[in-house]
């Protein structure tokens, strides 16, 4: 009798080791999934350490203003910058605090808090790896399965935008602190994944923002505009960069404030303080879809980030309304119509992501 215990008590030791070791899926099969639960990151204001990210059940129409606070018991610390979905954990890149925060992405508990020193800004996933840009110039490489910063490499100055296509990685490299001078960078670096080595560095004009790729290979990036004092001396642009040859050219008739792509569609924030844009481009065909997905009676300041659901096609547009109080996000259906709205989320609502 005392064998057969002892035998029972091995296999579930086992059992529990080989469960806490498996992995997360490295690339999730592109099967759209209903979703259950909004993520919404909210930046906060800068130096106030008041970030947030919030839970909105989509099942019993439920909203957590401080999810991450009433899960576990503390702040998300100052200036969420970006957030991203990847196997079974969510990163938050929290620029301010510089920390990348992990947390299970079923039930908001903190797994991990890893330490990016330089001011992180963005990140990407792909193959088991996290990849994080930071404003000392670097590309941090996070381990998903240990939770460990395990290398990084110089790129160009003060890298933002961050994605992974063609087993390469592509890094915005802004050169945005230095914008008293001008002296902006204007490149995006090219790194091979499986060596983390910079390859080359493709000029596609002076402040490069974000950066994004469609099911082609090829590459979207941003690059914001410049003033001089309170003069704009050059407006924001949106680039294509091929993938193939690396040749960039302009997509005309767009002022990107920000940007995504989703399913090969460009959703794209339109710099116009006098109304809300969000035009939507189609990246195969190379056109414009819909000059303005907002619709005309939907009160609302200036949007500040747009983010997609690929199963429903719903459109999350982010207000931040004066950046002081906290603002809304509202959900459009894919063709523009208002679905619902939800109010004082949070300081600057940006990313919002979609648990499944």
């Amino acid at each position: 009798m005392k064998k057969n215990r002892l035998f029972i008590y091995l296999m579930a030791l086992a059992a529990l080791f080989f469960t806490s070791c498996e992995k997360d899926p490295i690339e999730k099969p592109d099967v759209p999934e209903e979703t259950s639960a909004l993520l919404i990151l909210s930046e906060g204001s800068f130096n106030s350490n008041n970030s947030t990210l919030a839970n909105y059940n989509l099942e019993t129409g439920a909203l957590d203003r401080d999810y991450f606070n009433t899960v576990n018991q503390r702040g998300l610390g100052d200036t969420g910058n970006d957030m991203l979905l990847y196997g079974s954990k969510v990163y938050i890149v929290v620029s301010g605090s510089n920390i990348v925060e992990v947390i299970n992405a079923k039930t908001g508990k903190s797994l991990k808090t890893i330490t990016i020193q330089g001011t992180p800004r963005n990140a990407a996933a792909y193959n088991g790896k996290v990849y994080v840009t930071s404003f000392d110039d670097k590309v941090t490489r996070i381990d998903t399965l240990s939770l460990v910063a395990e290398a990084s490499i110089t790129v160009g100055r003060d890298p933002e935008g961050i994605c992974v296509a063609n087993n390469k990685i592509y890094v915005a490299n802004s050169g945005g602190l230095d914008y008293a001078t001008g002296n902006f960078d204007s490149t995006v670096s090219v790194i091979d994944v499986n060596s983390f080595k910079e390859e080359k560095k493709i000029e596609v004009g002076k402040n490069p923002y974000q950066v994004f790729a469609d099911s082609q290979g090829d590459i979207y990036v941003s690059t914001r505009a410049i003033y001089d004092g309170w003069t704009q001396i050059a407006s924001s642009t949106l680039k294509k960069v091929s993938g193939l040859t690396y040749e960039v050219e302009t997509i005309s008739g767009m002022d990107p404030s920000k940007f995504t792509i989703v399913n090969d569609k460009a959703y794209i924030v339109i710099n116009d303080y006098t109304k809300a844009i969000v035009s939507v481009y189609d990246c195969v065909n190379e056109k414009v879809l819909v000059e303005n997905l907002v619709p005309a009676n939907l009160e609302m300041g200036t949007p500040y980030y747009v983010s997609v659901d690929n199963a429903s096609g719903d459109l999350f547009i982010t207000d931040p309304i004066d950046y002081k109080i906290p603002g809304n996000v509202h959900c459009l259906d894919k063709d523009g119509n208002l679905k619902y709205s939800l109010t004082g989320v949070g300081v600057n609502p940006t990313v919002v992501i979609f648990v499944k």
